[in-house]
């Protein structure tokens, strides 16, 4: 399967959840959500890369828990240089961030791999997204902080709660410190470095 089929698939099937979550966020009264500036707009674009590379990453160990889609000795080899060095650096350059993913996902990684990857994917997404509606929800109604949610959402006041698909829990990191394109690494600290470290020693033992 290519990375451009695969792409059409998870598109498709975000975009069949929208109408229902689109209606779920007009119910609870999120008209007033801020909106974002072109230059916000155009800092996501450019961080996008990072953000995939992250998601990607963040997700591989799952792949483990099934035998059938756990990486071999040899995908081990070809991985752990790449996130030996994704640990290592200060910051993630988007172009960076593209060729790594370029190379887990056609050089590594086998399609019966990409596939289990990209239903974890849209799981992850759904998850956030249900999230986000009790969020919404729970804002309009008490204004309260919301458990569980990702990256400490902190308090949720009216229609503030939400972030948008592909800002995964890895990506808040880059927005919340106002991550410029090229001076932010997700995988430097908090709980994205201690499981990308835990990874790594599981890769290392094979």
């Amino acid at each position: 399967m290519t990375k451009t089929t695969r792409t059409t698939l998870i598109l498709t099937a975000l975009a069949l959840t929208a109408p229902a979550l689109g209606a779920a966020s007009a119910q609870t009264g999120t008209t007033g959500q801020r909106q974002m500036t072109p230059e916000m707009q155009a800092r996501m674009k450019a961080m996008q890369p990072v953000n995939d590379l992250a998601q990607t990453v963040r997700l591989l160990p799952d792949l483990e828990q099934n035998k059938a889609t756990a990486l071999t000795k040899a995908q081990a080899k070809l991985l752990l240089p790449i996130l030996t060095t994704i640990q290592k650096a200060g910051s993630v350059q988007p172009n960076d961030a593209r060729k790594y993913l370029t190379q887990i996902e056609d050089k590594i990684l086998t399609a019966k791999q990409l596939t289990a990857l990209d239903s974890l994917m849209l799981k992850a997404e759904q998850d956030r997204e249900a999230r986000r509606t009790q969020a919404q929800r729970s804002g309009q109604t008490q204004g309260q902080r919301v458990p569980g949610l990702p990256g400490g959402l902190g308090t949720v006041m009216g229609g503030q709660g939400g972030r948008t698909a592909g800002q995964t829990g890895q990506g808040q990191g880059a927005q919340g410190q106002g991550g410029q394109p090229g001076q932010f690494n997700p995988f430097k600290q908090g709980r994205m470095a201690d499981q990308l470290g835990a990874y790594i020693k599981v890769l290392q033992k094979k």
